[in-house]
């Protein structure tokens, strides 16, 4: 995979409900809450491991309590300890049994661990429950997605324009919308830029406000070598992205790295890539440039 994944290993959907907790779950302020923790040198910063290791303390004495449960699992997707965070969902999960996020976040985490099948499993019982359920479309697209497998997605494409119709009919717009942010995300991962773009100025249409298709846009100019219009694409979704929203703080960080894997495919597209450039049309689903696309897709749903 090497490349093609980078950003989307970097932030999936999932870390959203991950990350809900306090930015410093264990401030130095509450250090006297939980057992002895281990210091960094003489500074008295509390270290991540430190951290780790006071929370698991703490929690063998108060089992149950949620707070430092979630605080510690995102302790262990920061450490890119996937199993051991799994473990916590399934704790929070017996115990916050009609939070509807954490069988979600669980079946993320398989996806992000390599297991897909356990993954597709997963957000498939989850649609058996509700059918029009998007996020679970969306981690079936993820799964299809982290697997390659572009005859997959083809398939779950056809469920979502279905789900969508039926969505339509219902007269449930927040959903028709998710839905067709969806849409465009699986052709961004498919390298069908053209029509990915046709979604997302549709949905800019629809409800300028929302600063999801921006985002998009830019980075699919990107692929395409349009700097001037994803520049106007990117100025337009910094002004409508909520100030201190955690997504925005992540895309700014990494923009230097879209830059390095920009540049790398420039000298290595295929002839194919060249032409259709021209056209707004289609990329190979491998090769550096992809990581952007998935990097596109993973951001098209957050709000």
């Amino acid at each position: 995979m090497g490349a093609a994944l980078f950003f989307a290993r970097l932030h999936k959907p999932f870390l959203a409900f991950a990350l809900s907790v306090p930015a410093n779950p264990i401030a130095e302020s509450d250090a006297d809450a939980y057992p002895t923790a281990t210091m960094n040198g003489d500074s008295g910063i509390l270290t991540e491991e430190g951290k780790e290791r006071t929370l698991e303390e703490y929690l063998g004495s108060h089992p149950e309590d949620t707070r430092a449960l979630r605080a510690l699992m995102k302790l262990k997707l920061q450490a890119r300890k996937p199993a051991e965070a799994i473990a916590i969902v399934d704790r929070l999960i017996a115990l916050e049994p009609s939070d509807k996020g954490l069988p979600l976040l669980r079946a993320h985490l398989q996806s992000q661990g390599g297991d897909t099948e356990t993954a597709k499993q997963l957000f498939e019982e989850m649609l058996q429950r509700d059918p029009l359920f998007v996020e679970a479309y969306h981690g079936l697209v993820t799964a299809a997605s982290q697997a390659e497998s572009e005859g997959d997605l083809g398939a779950i494409l056809d469920r979502i324009m279905t789900a969508m119709e039926l969505c339509k009919k219902e007269k449930r717009k927040e959903e028709v919308r998710d839905f067709k942010l969806l849409v465009a995300q699986v052709k961004v991962i498919q390298g069908e830029y053209g029509e990915a773009l046709k979604v997302y100025q549709e949905l800019v249409k629809e409800e300028p406000r929302d600063f999801r298709p921006y985002l998009c846009q830019g980075i699919i100019y990107t692929l395409l070598r349009k700097k001037d219009e994803a520049d106007k694409q990117f100025q337009k979704y910094r002004r409508l992205v909520p100030k201190g929203h955690p997504y925005a703080q992540y895309f700014d960080e990494n923009m230097v790295a879209m830059d390095v894997f920009s540049q790398m495919s420039e000298g290595k597209r295929p002839a194919a890539l060249k032409r259709d450039n021209q056209a707004n049309g289609r990329q190979h689903l491998n090769g550096p440039s992809s990581s952007l696309a998935r990097f596109a897709s993973v951001y098209g749903t957050l709000a």
